[in-house]
This record gives C-alpha cells, sequence and structure tokens, in this order.
C-alpha cells in the first residue's frame, strides 16, 4: 500500500508520516514537500535517518507536480496556510492548490482532506455544541477558505474525499504552544476576554487515529465530520494545566478583550508580534473574541466506532516533553 501525504513538515503532517513509516502495512510513504532537507532534519530529530519506505520529493502548493509521483493507494491532505497576511494567499493556497493537487492525484485513491472547525465557525449562541446541519458561519479568511475549499472540492468530484473538521490540535511537534508554555513561566497569566471561553480540542494521536479508522472502516454516508478528544475545555483550563505540567504556578489574570484589538491591528504592520503569537494576526485574531468553539463529534463516533483517548495533561506533559528535547522552553 502507498499512502501519500502532504504537509509532512508540518505538525500534523509529520505526525500522519512517522505513524506510517512504522505501519508495516504501508509499503511506501511519498512526501511531497518544499524542502526535502528540512523534512529529513526533522526525522533525523525523532530518530529517523535511513528507511527505504519514505520517498521524499520537491513539490509544494499551489502548483504541484506529482508527474514522478506514480498511483498512490491513499491521501492525506495536510499542507495549507494557517496564518496567512492576506485572503488572496489563504485562497490561494487552501483553495486552489488543493484542487490542483487532487487533479494531479494519479489513480483513484481514498482522500482524507484536512479541514478545520474554521469552516463552521463558532459554536451558534443558545447551543452547547455545533453540529453541522448548523449553518457555516466562519469569521476569518482562514475559515473562509477552508469552506470554499471544501465546495470547490466537491463540486470538481475528484476521488473519494472525506473532510475531517477538527479543532485546536494539541500534541509533541506542535510549536504553536510554545507561547503558552513561556507565559506560564511568569507570575502572571493573562487570557484574553472576562468571560469563560471554552472549546473542543483534539490530540494528535487522536486525530491520527481518528484517519486511520475511516481508511479501516469509514463513516457511513458522511462526507465530512467533526473529530474532538474527550471532553470541553476552558482557556481557564488550558492555562492551569500547561502550568501544572512545567511545575509553576502563578496567577491567572483575564485582559478585557478591547485591549487586545490594538495589538492585533498592529501585527499587521510590525511582523514581529504576528511572528511571536500567530493567533494574533488581524484575521486569526477574530476568532478570538468568540467564546465558544464547541463543536459535536458524535456522528462520526457513531458512524466509525471511533472514540478519542487522550486527556489534556497527558497531552500538554506530552508537547512539553518535546519542547524541551528541542530546546525551545
Amino acid at each position: 500500500m502507498r499512502l501519500l501525504v502532504t504537509g509532512a513538515t508540518g505538525f500534523i503532517g509529520r505526525t500522519i508520516v512517522l505513524r506510517a513509516l512504522a505501519d508495516r502495512g504501508i509499503g511506501e510513504v511519498v512526501a511531497p514537500v518544499r524542502s526535502p532537507e528540512k523534512l529529513r532534519a526533522q526525522l533525523a530529530r525523532e530518530g529517523v535517518t535511513h528507511t527505504a519506505k519514505l520517498r521524499v520529493i520537491k513539490a509544494g502548493a499551489p502548483r504541484w507536480d506529482l508527474r514522478e509521483t506514480g498511483a498512490v493507494d491513499r491521501v492525506v491532505h495536510c499542507a495549507g496556510v494557517l496564518f496567512g497576511r492576506s485572503r488572496d494567499e489563504y485562497f490561494r493556497i487552501n483553495v486552489d492548490g488543493t484542487l490542483d493537487l487532487l487533479r494531479q492525484l494519479p489513480g483513484s485513491p481514498r482522500v482524507v482532506v484536512l479541514s478545520s472547525q474554521s469552516a463552521g465557525g463558532p459554536t451558534p449562541t443558545g447551543h452547547q455544541a455545533k453540529k453541522l446541519d448548523h449553518p457555516d458561519r466562519p469569521v476569518s479568511w482562514y475559515g473562509e477558505s477552508k469552506l470554499h475549499m471544501e465546495a470547490a472540492v466537491r463540486e470538481a468530484g475528484h476521488h473519494d474525499v472525506f473532510f475531517l473538521r477538527a479543532p485546536m490540535v494539541l500534541g509533541p511537534g506542535d510549536r504553536a504552544t510554545l507561547p503558552l508554555f513561556q507565559m506560564v513561566r511568569g507570575k502572571v497569566w493573562t487570557k484574553p476576554g472576562v468571560k469563560p471561553k471554552h472549546f473542543s480540542w483534539i490530540s494528535s494521536d487522536d486525530l491520527v487515529d481518528a484517519i486511520e479508522t475511516w481508511f479501516h472502516r469509514g463513516a457511513g454516508e458522511l462526507g465530512t465530520a467533526h473529530v474532538t478528544s474527550p471532553g470541553t475545555i476552558s482557556d481557564a483550563d488550558l492555562m492551569l494545566t500547561a502550568g501544572k505540567v512545567s511545575g509553576r504556578k502563578g496567577r491567572l489574570v483575564a485582559v478585557p478583550q478591547f485591549l487586545l484589538k490594538p495589538v492585533a491591528f498592529a501585527s499587521k504592520f510590525i511582523p514581529a508580534i504576528g511572528e511571536k503569537v500567530p493567533s494574533l494576526t488581524p484575521d486569526r485574531a477574530r476568532e478570538i473574541w468568540a467564546d465558544r468553539w464547541v463543536i459535536d463529534g458524535a456522528p462520526f463516533e457513531e458512524a466509525s466506532g471511533w472514540r478519542g483517548r487522550a486527556t489534556l495533561e497527558d497531552t500538554l506533559a506530552r508537547t512539553l516533553a518535546w519542547l524541551r528535547r528541542e530546546r525551545l522552553v
């Protein structure tokens, strides 16, 4: 069996590649990336230096070159822009790049495309969780691009495609949690908004398990699904748990959101702000203002038999261990 994984130098893509290389049922892993050298260096840090199963080719969105790839059986499309600087950048990579990839895939592979809960937008007022039959109302360019991508792929009718709308993903290899662990090193821990914010989340291991489950069992008539690890967490839970696994104690202080909006605006003109805290770019900051990002993962669980198993504490502890190993904290 041959598996093609895009975005292999990113957090989730690299996690999938590492899992696939250890899977005896997969004969070859094909990884099209912009920088083969970067991927090889990353894998070397994970203890993977030589493998006959891995084929790395130089290619990337929005114009892929898969002429020498050959037919594959499965595809997991992770590549995309998470923190862009313009609406055009999101649409060029996330929409046009996905369509170009699917057009070029030889044969008839089964395909999982990682979408995002951002495509649907926050949980509607008055509801505990956002369901797939609720109206899609993305609040960011990123979310708009993911929603438009889903629609464009369906219209094109390429291959057997399944969309997974994942919430916040946490786990080893995730550099996006670095600001969280840096913050809890101090005595005062700030969180945006006076009101508690509630989220769904998923560990990277649970996400990979969900993908593997779809390949093995399918998900009934579902063409799109939400997937989550167990439980709903709050912004306070996230920070307090990060402090606990770090062995730190501090005072949690809520910062009114109107004080953060000028910082988000300033990041448009001061790149260093956006580089340090990518979620505060003017576009992605729109997602911070909502108080509830909780999704309903029951339909996928009922259709596939999959259940998330990770706990927040264990996931953050393993993430911190990885950050320390990489000497980032």
